[in-house]
């Protein structure tokens, strides 16, 4: 496993290692949104991603690496959903065993995938027992420990996103990325620094959960409390190897508030015909708030995955409480 950040080289292996079970996702383009906005979109479409979301490429990058020995010991992880279940697909693949320390709060969807891959799933009461249980778990059975955003293998297979993108749209002004712990945008940022490209990379955060943003300010790691948003693939902190690689390459973070993420989903689910999670409509909600800094240019939207409760989407709980 990698113990260091990955090149370019190291990406493009992890997306030959990983080509057995990634798809190369569609670029897809709404005129709706190009003539509301005055400029051309490319929504990255990794809600059609195995699994449902952009995880399966680092996962299936981290698992695909283990020796022999390594596999045999089986895997760990903990996830708000969509990490746990890529782990599971992996590790279902390559026949080894995978616990999955999760909330009970975690959608019913991503609960599923884990369950169809045969995943060992841990449930904890909240998010704030989810580190312990983990470490437990780990140490008790011996496991191999993937982080969800923390671990250099991770950052190489979403870094894969990058070689395809420039492959589906050789040019482009800026791609915007989600932010939660850090493992996508920073494998896209070395992946496109290191092909020398002139496009802007900006990072997306809900105003909830912000600590990445005051951090990239800050210059510096400022010790933060969970706190919660309705993009909940996007809670969680960003990571000590992560956040390095983000102040270095990213050029800008810009935020939504929670209830333009709601209507973003929604208008993006009534004009493109596509299910995706508030976490991934995040992109579309920040570029809509800073237009004005968009303006006529080619912009690349990294839609990171679709896996929702249909019974209990967020627009029908507004006004519930």
């Amino acid at each position: 496993m990698l113990n260091r950040e990955p090149s370019l080289s190291e990406i493009k292996s992890a997306r030959t290692l990983t080509s057995t079970i990634v798809r190369n996702t569609p670029i897809l383009i709404s005129e709706y949104f190009n003539e509301l906005l005055d400029m051309e979109l490319y929504f990255k479409c990794e809600n059609f991603q195995k699994t449902g979301s952009f995880k399966i490429r680092g996962a299936s990058n981290a698992i695909f690496s283990l020796t022999k020995a390594e596999s045999l010991q089986g895997v760990a992880c903990q996830s708000s959903g969509n990490h746990g279940g890529a782990i599971a697909c992996a590790a279902h693949l390559k026949g080894i065993h995978a616990d999955i320390v999760m909330a009970k709060s975690v959608s019913k969807a991503k609960i599923h995938n884990v369950k169809t891959y045969n995943g060992n799933m841990i449930f904890c009461d909240t998010m704030g027992e989810r580190d312990n249980l983990f470490l437990k778990t780990v140490e008790e059975n011996n496991r191999i420990s993937i982080h969800p955003y923390d671990n250099y293998d991770v950052i190489a297979g979403q870094g894969t996103i990058a070689l395809e993108v420039v492959e589906q749209v050789p040019e482009f002004d800026s791609i915007l990325v989600p932010i939660g712990g850090g493992g996508l945008i920073s494998g896209i940022s070395i992946a496109l620094k290191e092909m020398n490209s002139s496009s802007k990379i900006i990072g997306c955060e809900p105003e909830s959960v912000d600590d990445t943003y005051q951090m990239f300010h800050a210059r510096k790691r400022i010790e933060m409390n969970h706190r919660e948003s309705v993009a909940d693939g996007l809670m969680a902190i960003v990571g000590k190897l992560t956040l390095p690689i983000i102040q270095r390459n990213i050029d800008d973070i810009i935020l939504a508030s929670e209830e333009e993420i709601i209507n973003t989903t929604k208008l993006i689910w009534e004009r493109m015909k596509i299910i995706i999670e508030p976490s991934c409509a995040l992109v579309l909600a920040s570029l809509i708030k800073n237009k004005d800094k968009f303006k006529g240019q080619k912009v690349v939207l990294v839609i990171t995955g679709g896996n929702v409760d249909l019974v209990s989407l967020p627009w029908l709980k507004v006004g519930k409480d």
